[in-house]
C-alpha cells in the first residue's frame, strides 16, 4: 500500500477557477479536484475558499477522509502558482487561512507556468490570453515584464485587442476612418449581442472586450487590412515581451514557451525572429506547481 505520511499539493490558482492535484513524494497522482476563483489580489478569503474545496473534491478522489488534514497522521507539503501573488502580504495571509498544510509555497501562476512550461529548466514563457505576460526563470534569478492589467498593460492580449477593435469601429461610424470589414464585423457583432454599438464598451470589463479577438482573427482571415493592421501591431507588442524578457544578462540563450488560448492563433502573426525562438510547452502550471512541491519536499 502507497505510504501516505507525506502527501504532496499542487495547486493551480487563477482569476476563474482553481485545480489541484494530489500526489506522493515520488510523483503517484492520487486525485485532482477543482474549486472556483482564486486571484489572492482580489480575494485572499475567496482563494482560500476556492482552494480548500478543490483540497476536498481531490482528498475524496483519492480516498482520504477530511481528518487527514488536521489529524496530524499527514504531512502536506503544498506549492501553488497563483493570480495575485505578487501583490505584497498576500501569500503570508493566504497561509494564515490554510494553517493545516505543514508547507505551503506560494508563487505567482506566471513563475509556475514557467516551471512546467519548461519541466523544471531553465527557460521563458509568454502567456496570451486575455491578458499576456512574460516571465523568465534563468538559475535562481526570474524575471517578468508585462501582465501589469487592462489596459494600462497586457499587450498583445484579447482585451487589448477587443479595445483597438472597437475604437476602429467608433471612427468608421464617426465618419473619422472609412468603413472597413472590421468595423462592419465588430457593430454586427455587438449588435447581434442586442448592445447599442456605439454604447456597448462603456463599462465593459477585459473580458467582455477579449470577445472581440475572435471576430478580429476570423475576419483578418477574411483578407481585412484593418484587422490584420491590428494583429500585426499585437504580434509587434508580443515580441517587446520577449525582447524584454530575454534582454537581462545570461538570459539571452533561453527558449520561450507561448502559452495561453490566443498563442497558438497569434504566433503567426509575430515576427520571424520570434518564432524562431519558440518551443513546445512540456507541461502546464499545475505541473510547475507539483514540481515545486517534490522540491521542498526534498529539502525537507
Amino acid at each position: 500500500m502507497t505510504d501516505r505520511s507525506t502527501l504532496l499539493v499542487a495547486i493551480d490558482a487563477g482569476a476563474t477557477k482553481t485545480v489541484l492535484r494530489i500526489a506522493t513524494p515520488s510523483g503517484e497522482v492520487l486525485g485532482e479536484g477543482r474549486g472556483g476563483p482564486a486571484n489572492i489580489a482580489t480575494s485572499v478569503e475567496q482563494a482560500a475558499k476556492s482552494m480548500e474545496a478543490a483540497l476536498r473534491s481531490a482528498m475524496r478522489a483519492a480516498d482520504l477522509t477530511d481528518d487527514a488534514l488536521h489529524d496530524g497522521a499527514v504531512k502536506w507539503i503544498a506549492a501553488a502558482g497563483a493570480a495575485g501573488a505578487e501583490v505584497a502580504g498576500r501569500p503570508e495571509k493566504l497561509k494564515e487561512l490554510l494553517l493545516y498544510l505543514t508547507i505551503f509555497d506560494v508563487r505567482t501562476d506566471a513563475y509556475t507556468s514557467c516551471l512546467g512550461a519548461h519541466g523544471g529548466a531553465d527557460g521563458a514563457i509568454v502567456a496570451i490570453g486575455t491578458g499576456s505576460v512574460g516571465y523568465a526563470i534563468c538559475g535562481d534569478r526570474n524575471h517578468r515584464v508585462g501582465g501589469w492589467g487592462f489596459p494600462q498593460s497586457d499587450e498583445g492580449g484579447g482585451a487589448r485587442i477587443g479595445l483597438a477593435a472597437v475604437r476602429h469601429m467608433l471612427a468608421a461610424s464617426d465618419g473619422r476612418v472609412g468603413e472597413t470589414g472590421l468595423s462592419v464585423s465588430v457593430r454586427h457583432y455587438l449588435q447581434e449581442l442586442g448592445a447599442d454599438p456605439m454604447m456597448w464598451s462603456v463599462g465593459a470589463s477585459a473580458t467582455d472586450f477579449a470577445v472581440l479577438a475572435p471576430v478580429v482573427l476570423r475576419t483578418a482571415k477574411n483578407g481585412c487590412g484593418a484587422a490584420a493592421k491590428l494583429l500585426e501591431d499585437a504580434g509587434q507588442d508580443i515580441a517587446g515581451l520577449v525582447d524584454a524578457l530575454l534582454k537581462r544578462d545570461g538570459f539571452s540563450e533561453l527558449h520561450v514557451a507561448f502559452s495561453g488560448g490566443l498563442a497558438s492563433e497569434l504566433l503567426p502573426w509575430c515576427p520571424q525572429a520570434v518564432r524562431d525562438k519558440g518551443v513546445l510547452c512540456q507541461g502546464t502550471s499545475l505541473d510547475g506547481a507539483m514540481k515545486l512541491a517534490m522540491e521542498r519536499a526534498r529539502m525537507m
